[in-house]
């Protein structure tokens, strides 16, 4: 019989986490080109504080975020910003100044919203917001995402938005879920100005 003390729970989940997959960096590269301040380093597990993503007495210019160390070729970044355009701005400069594959993924089904932002060396592949039924935004010229939906198209359902977020995403990189299968995580948190 397995004691409790053999089951990990979950730590991380890619439901209601607004974060980016980054291919092929370092945490140091990716922590030298982002204007950071108030770092510092800890062991993700059951004591993390999460509460300081979401300190509402930040200035909104001060944007707190949390870099988890590789995993195979995947870096996670986190962050709390829910103004879509800047995410994709985000994205775009991650991908370029890391010359890399950098993706950034949010799907909250309670209330209905998923959003993706792809880059590769700092050009948009695909950036995609729908929310309560309403397609915000939609630019899409990334082969793998309109076979997606293509192939939902001739099993013939609707392009029903959890479908299409889910596929895209176990396509394209490692769940950040990866995190909880690890050992001795480290994370770095601090403040993006």
């Amino acid at each position: 019989m397995l004691g409790s003390e053999n089951k990990k729970r979950n730590l991380i989940s890619s439901l209601v986490n607004q974060h980016f997959c980054i291919e092929h960096a370092t945490k140091s590269s990716i922590l030298e080109i982002l204007k950071t301040s108030n770092t510092e380093v800890l062991e993700f597990d059951e004591r993390f504080n999460w509460d300081f993503l979401s300190d509402k007495s930040l200035d909104n210019n001060i944007k707190p975020f949390m870099l988890f160390d590789k995993i195979n070729e995947w870096n996670y970044l986190i962050w709390n910003v829910w103004d879509f355009e800047e995410t994709k701005q985000m994205t775009l400069f991650l991908s370029k100044e890391l010359n890399t594959k950098v993706y950034y993924f949010f799907i909250d089904p309670w209330i209905a919203t998923c959003r993706w932002v792809l880059a590769d060396k700092g050009k948009l592949l695909s950036s995609y917001y729908e929310s309560h039924d309403k397609i915000l935004n939609d630019e899409c010229d990334f082969e793998i995402e309109i076979a997606i939906r293509n192939k939902l198209k001739d099993q013939g359902e609707d392009e029903f938005w959890e479908d299409k977020f889910w596929e895209l995403y176990t396509q394209l990189c490692q769940s950040i879920e990866i995190l909880n299968k690890e050992q001795n995580i480290l994370v770095t948190k601090g403040i993006l100005s």
